[in-house]
């Protein structure tokens, strides 16, 4: 249900019908005042101008035009230019019984005629690290972003690009080889902190010795051409850091499993048949040991055409690789939408990289690509959020400090509670208020982390949104008995049970903007307005001890959408609920 969208249609066909111009689209919003109107068309101004025509006189005309007594109560002018819209409540009370009847029968889900097949590029942990944080907004981000679209009715297609083929192996083998002059046979007391002890070490050395940074190129080229030493300690570094980044990934409930990292690696075998065919083309050309493209509208610093390195010294670079995974997610998987949730750092280098693969070819001008950027998390100081020393926070450590945070703050209210259960709630709520503390920020900017704020039971958390959950399941199991034999019967008695009742219509419409976005952060402010709006409307109105028989049945049916709507609102978002906090 989409209520704009169809009074859009109905100010159109009006405006036609008054014989009005229209060049521009109709907007139509939410009024924030409900006594002014539920909606109002906003650009009343902007089209009477156009047309130069008094916008009363154009206010009038929609209002004599408009066809629709059934859906709408009421229509009027109001200054200074807007045409204010009421809504029927004979419209939505039958609205409803469909929405409960059909929708909930069908778990509520959403079929959308335009089905697509959409790519998401998210998490991409570097092979050669452990996770840290911050990849935790590429991961929820991106994660809750294919639960959503898939919720709507795309085909979802989940990658994790690993970064697990590029020059960091290089400087691990390296320095292996040539520092600790380590032998195979050792290569099984490798651990995740001892490779990324390593690796850290390899930089600096990298940064100072041009010698060193040599081996490391070499070392790379040897890797990717299968140097049976190179590819066993490849091999174990990168099966450790899967095995540990699954665990981080069952923790914070991420649907990434190992059948959706397809890595750097997996494109190895179409390198060289891409740079021959680039070449063949005359897009790239070799010189000096490189492979290079050339890109005219492209500029660098200094205003000059910029060369893009595809091969050096042996070794297929990143640009490759991500012109191969291009062609692969269009020629193969079949993608219509390929959507990007990594680091607003590769900007560029996924700009050079979808225009090479256009000029060559690989994919088609009707692909979707999008670059989805994403602020950072920082301290109070507003600067990266790290630990005292400077380092970065690993994101093993910050889940964990929130469970333990989240356990504290259950124990406070219930030190009787059991230890299977406390432990289970700690995760619910510790992690569900991490991630969404993330995902209700506007993923464009950046914000400020605070623990105060996480886990808290006021304002737009996800403690507040779960509670809220919890009110709705322990009313409804008092009166269970009614609830099953709720009929098709329902009717509006006073309007905050009509304002709910459009906030309720309103859910498909900010699943739509929130799956042509990318930003769950929309959900996010809407589940948690239907919250607040609901706890407002509980502590005003007796929902089960009314005398009114008829008037029990609505609150408790509008209480039982709305749990539906809580419950999936989170679930798509990656977050748990609890029947009980």
């Amino acid at each position: 249900m989409k209520i704009s969208s169809i009074l859009k249609k109905k100010i159109k066909k009006s405006l036609i019908k008054s014989k009005i111009k229209i060049n521009q689209k109709i907007i139509i919003q939410k009024n924030k005042n409900d006594k002014n109107g539920h909606y109002q068309l906003n650009n009343l101004y902007s089209i009477s101008n156009i047309n130069k025509i008094d916008p009363k006189i154009v206010s009038q005309k929609i209002i004599k035009n408009i066809n629709s007594k059934y859906m709408i109560k009421k229509i009027n002018f109001s200054k200074p230019c807007f045409v204010n819209i009421f809504l029927s409540s004979l419209w939505i009370e039958t609205t409803i019984k469909k929405f409960f009847f059909n929708k909930i029968k069908k778990n509520f889900k959403y079929c959308t005629k335009k089905r697509k097949n959409v790519v998401i590029d998210y998490s991409s942990p570097n092979m050669a690290k452990s996770m840290h944080v911050g990849h935790l907004r590429s991961t929820i981000i991106g994660d809750s972003t294919a639960r959503i679209m898939e919720f709507y009715g795309h085909n979802v297609i989940r990658c994790n690009h690993i970064g697990d083929w590029g020059t960091q192996f290089g400087m691990i083998i390296a320095y292996l080889k040539i520092i600790k002059k380590e032998k195979l046979s050792n290569i099984k007391k490798l651990s995740i902190e001892r490779i990324e002890k390593i690796y850290c070490q390899a930089k600096k050395i990298s940064l100072k010795n041009k010698k060193f940074l040599k081996k490391t190129e070499k070392y790379t080229a040897k890797l990717q051409q299968n140097d049976k030493y190179c590819y066993k300690i490849w091999k174990k570094i990168i099966k450790l850091n899967i095995k540990e980044n699954k665990k981080i990934y069952k923790l914070l409930n991420i649907t990434l499993k190992n059948k959706h990292i397809i890595g750097e690696s997996f494109y190895k075998k179409m390198l060289p048949n891409i740079m021959k065919d680039l070449i063949k083309k005359k897009i790239a050309v070799e010189k000096d040991q490189k492979i290079i493209v050339l890109l005219k509208n492209i500029k660098n610093r200094q205003g000059k055409s910029m060369g893009v390195i595809l091969k050096k010294n042996g070794s297929f670079l990143y640009s490759a690789i991500d012109i191969a995974c291009m062609k692969y997610r269009y020629q193969i998987l079949k993608a219509n939408i390929i959507l990007y949730y990594v680091d607003s750092r590769q900007k560029q280098h996924l700009k050079q990289v979808y225009k090479i693969s256009k000029i060559a070819g690989y994919i088609s001008k009707k692909v979707k690509i999008k670059h989805n950027i994403f602020g950072i998390m920082l301290n109070k100081q507003n600067k990266p959020f790290q630990t005292r020393s400077g380092n970065t926070i690993k994101l093993s450590n910050l889940i964990q400090e929130s469970i333990i945070r989240a356990k504290k703050i259950i124990l406070k209210k219930n030190n009787q509670i059991k230890k299977k259960k406390l432990l289970q709630l700690s995760k619910t709520i510790g992690i569900g208020a991490l991630k969404y503390f993330d995902l209700s920020k506007n993923r464009i900017t950046n914000y400020v982390f605070n623990w105060k704020n996480i886990l808290s039971f006021e304002g737009n958390t996800s403690l507040y949104i779960q509670y809220t959950y919890t009110r709705i399941m322990s009313i409804l199991k008092k009166d269970h008995k009614n609830l099953i034999k709720l009929n098709n019967s329902f009717k509006i008695y006073n309007n905050s049970e009509t304002l709910l009742c459009i906030k309720i219509l309103q859910f498909k419409e900010i699943l739509s903007q929130s799956v042509k976005k990318g930003e769950p952060h929309l959900i996010c402010n809407y589940i948690y307005e239907l919250s607040s709006q609901y706890s407002s409307f509980y502590e005003k109105y007796n929902i089960l001890n009314t005398k009114n028989k008829k008037k029990c049945i609505t609150r408790l049916k509008i209480s039982y959408i709305i749990s539906k709507i809580l419950k999936i609102g989170l679930k798509i978002l990656g977050i748990k609920v609890t029947k009980s906090m």
